[in-house]
């Protein structure tokens, strides 16, 4: 009988050693994912990330939940991902400030932006523009570079707060083009639009969307774009590169990054998932209505982009002397 139990027991220890290791071998995914957005539902960032949980749910036959963290610049979201279990299960959709520019603005963060997380894939890139009110004289980035030499931190811009991307694409554009500006910080993209149709101020950046109807109407004029090729909207509207300052970008970029060490074979599945979604139909009206352009990357790709992104406006804002509100 001792021998009959010691082989049963011995039995029973090797099935229960092997049932993690049986877990462990199920596909991915397996279970609920948790899509963590650094931002309140509505906005740009949430209405992208849920095309992708509704493409990753249909693709994949699993529940993809959204989990909209707004707040604090987008720290809350970021902090949570990078100190999730890097198995795939948590992921953080995110706009590419989060990752490129809260660093130097708030010199210290619960995470590092590059360091914990693993890059997966780009989903798309909105272009801004800047863009001027009928009153305002100048009419190319030559003429504002002119005008603004002329009278040094005389001339007015706006912008939606300090940090923001219409306020970090002025500031890269004060610094290339060599001149002084003042700037007028308002709270937020809408009272900063505002603002501007109303002749408050005279130019600023905005994105292509919402800015578009009021070119179309004529109440803004598009004087260039900040992406390094012309846009798909605004065609006849030259890039700031071809308009005297060369090498000039600002992206503001849409992104999917999961934990650090999350296993390569998960990142590589998720990377192929997201390009199969942006190829349907729905992803790809959805994207033009939103004015988004699509980018293709692989994980490494964005790695990469994420860094220099990172080192770039570690470099303006420092330059700059700009500290978050």
């Amino acid at each position: 009988m001792n021998v009959i139990f010691r082989t049963a027991l011995a039995t029973l220890i090797t099935m229960a050693a092997l049932i993690p290791a049986a877990f462990a071998q199920q596909p991915y995914p397996s279970k609920p994912i948790r899509l963590l957005i650094p931002s309140p539902p509505g906005g740009g960032t949430d209405i992208l990330g849920r095309l992708l949980k509704e493409g990753l749910t249909e693709l994949w036959a699993q529940p993809v939940v959204v989990d909209n963290r707004g707040g604090a610049s987008g720290r809350i979201a970021a902090a949570a991902v990078a100190k999730a279990n890097p198995d795939g299960y948590t992921l953080l959709f995110t706009y590419g400030g989060v990752l490129t520019t809260g660093l130097p603005l708030f010199r210290t963060l619960p995470y590092h932006p590059i360091k914990d997380f693993a890059p997966v894939a780009m989903m798309a890139h909105v272009p801004g523009v800047l863009v001027a009110h009928p009153s305002f004289p100048a009419k190319t980035v030559a003429e504002i570079i002119k005008l603004a030499k002329a009278k040094p931190g005389a001339l007015t811009h706006g912008a939606s707060s300090i940090g923001s991307s219409s306020h970090l694409n002025m500031e890269l554009f004060k610094q290339m083009a060599g001149i002084d500006m003042l700037l007028v910080s308002y709270p937020g993209d809408a009272p900063a639009l505002v603002a501007l149709l109303g002749g408050h101020v005279p130019f600023a950046f905005n994105n292509v969307v919402a800015a578009l109807p009021h070119i179309q109407s004529g109440k803004l004029r598009a004087i260039a774009v900040a992406t390094a090729q012309r846009v798909p909207h605004l065609q006849d509207v030259p890039t700031i590169a071809e308009s005297g300052l060369p090498g000039y970008e600002g992206l503001l970029f849409y992104a999917l990054v999961a934990p650090a060490r999350t296993p390569p074979a998960i990142i590589n599945k998720l990377n192929d998932a997201v390009r199969q979604i942006k190829q349907t139909a729905v992803v790809k009206q959805q994207l033009s209505t939103l004015g988004a352009i699509s980018i293709d990357m692989t994980p490494d790709e964005l790695g990469l982009l994420l860094q220099r992104e990172l080192a770039k406006w570690t470099k303006v804002i420092e330059a700059g002397g700009i500290k978050a509100d």
